[in-house]
């Protein structure tokens, strides 16, 4: 990466945030906020918390879009077996085991499911975790200082704006991670943009901590100002 592109975008990106009628991001720190405030992955009612924890007031864009349903298709993995998705969920977001085996050995149980209730719905072909997309976010709003949302057309589009002579492949999450990590050091450097940030998120009372999710918006909005 060219780092004088990048800190370009880092002096767009902060004057960008301070437009409250362009800046539109905001409902990604609320939707972190929801998570925070109704995950339990030891709840009674597992289908209602996972309803409560992604409600659609807050961020419907990130589990709905064309031809993207992750969270109607996650509600019926559960009425097919609640515990089962409760293991699955427990075990991706285990800290102690290795992330690509979790991600993968979750992708794979959404399609063990998804076959299974095809004998008897035929219509439920797809269960859109298999991109990584809904996968990312539930990691990182579980753990938003190590992981963020993974959108790979606009991540590889940026980065091949700022001339990456090393992009990672679209199955290559762990790496996405790590350069959202690197970048996010880059942001950090810039301490007058980090609190114009967090005052804005204080105002608006969404999520507040330190999160790799300002990497990713960076990324997201430096695309839409080109």
């Amino acid at each position: 990466m060219v780092l004088d592109i990048i800190n370009a975008k880092i002096i767009s990106y902060k004057k960008h945030i301070q437009d409250t009628a362009e800046y539109k991001s905001l409902f990604k720190w609320d939707a972190i906020k929801q998570f925070q405030d109704n995950w339990d992955i030891n709840a009674e009612d597992f289908k209602q918390m996972y309803e409560d924890s992604f409600s659609n007031n807050v961020a419907t864009r990130l589990w709905e879009g064309e031809n993207f349903y992750p969270k109607e298709a996650m509600f019926v993995m559960l009425d097919y077996d609640q515990e089962k998705i409760r293991g699955m969920f427990r075990n991706l977001l285990n800290e102690e085991k290795d992330l690509e085996a979790r991600i993968e050995f979750f992708i794979f149980d959404c399609n063990t499911i998804r076959n299974e209730i095809l004998n008897s719905n035929p219509e439920f072909t797809n269960h859109y975790h298999g991109d990584y997309a809904m996968v990312s976010i539930y990691l990182s709003f579980k753990y938003p200082q190590k992981y963020s949302i993974y959108k790979y057309d606009e991540f590889k589009q940026f980065m091949n704006a700022v001339k990456s002579k090393s992009i990672p492949t679209e199955k290559e999450i762990s790496r996405f991670f790590k350069v959202m990590k690197t970048i996010n050091i880059l942001i950090s450097k810039d301490e007058e943009l980090l609190a114009i940030h967090k005052k804005i998120r204080e105002i608006n009372n969404s999520f507040t901590d330190d999160s790799l999710l300002l990497a990713q918006d960076f990324y997201h909005c430096s695309i839409k100002l080109e």
